[in-house]
């Protein structure tokens, strides 16, 4: 998969007035199942007595003993990198989000190096072990990527300076997507606080930092 490079343009931002869009995507399909136990009948006289029942398989464990490896597994993913990562990118979001523009015919640069960069480490550390910290962390990567691409494809092919309508819509969109992945990464650090005791000794969202 081919991932924004570092671009540094300027260019000016047209007034344009586009409707807030939203869309909600989600997966709600679970593989099917099928356990198929045959049932044996004795070919001999029959017992009188049928054999108890046996007892539960040695995987179910109780709760606290999940929790508490769930825990263990965390707590070496955020200090074996993770910790690092997480921050990265909110340093480097907040460093892209500095050339987003504020007013029409505003002079802007953009320049998603780091944030791209930052991208790349985030997926090397691999999946939080919490289902929940997961997915929230797992949309923060994609919208803050998915925000770049849309961002970069609105800047003028031809030379020019000032964007169309279509490409100011386009850009516009994608500061929105760049919005949901922020929510999403305080949303994953917020988890991991809260779940887990986990958070940096800085907090990388105060000016700054």
């Amino acid at each position: 998969m081919n991932r924004p490079g570092r671009a540094r343009v300027a260019l000016l931002l047209t007034v344009v007035t586009a409707a807030l869009l939203t869309a909600c995507t989600g997966t709600d399909a679970d593989p099917a199942r099928a356990d198929a136990t045959p049932t044996t009948q004795p070919t001999s006289s029959p017992t009188p007595n049928s054999p108890p029942p046996p007892s539960p398989p040695p995987t179910a464990s109780p709760t606290p003993s999940t929790a508490a490896e769930i825990a263990e597994a965390v707590d070496k993913w955020y200090t074996y990198g993770g910790e690092t990562a997480m921050v990265s990118l909110i340093e480097e979001a907040r460093n892209a989000e500095s050339g987003r523009p504020r007013e029409s015919l505003e002079l802007m640069v953009l320049d998603f190096g780091g944030l791209t960069d930052a991208l790349s480490t985030a997926r090397l550390m691999g999946p939080i072990p919490d289902p929940k910290t997961q997915s929230a962390w797992a949309a923060a990567i994609e919208h803050l990527d998915g925000a770049v691409r849309e961002v970069l494809a609105s800047v003028p092919k031809d030379g020019r300076t000032i964007q169309s309508l279509q490409e100011t819509g386009q850009m516009l969109r994608g500061w929105s997507t760049f919005d949901e992945g922020i929510k999403s990464l305080k949303a994953a650090q917020a988890l991991l606080n809260r779940r887990f005791g986990l958070k940096p000794s800085v907090d990388p969202w105060e000016a700054g930092v």
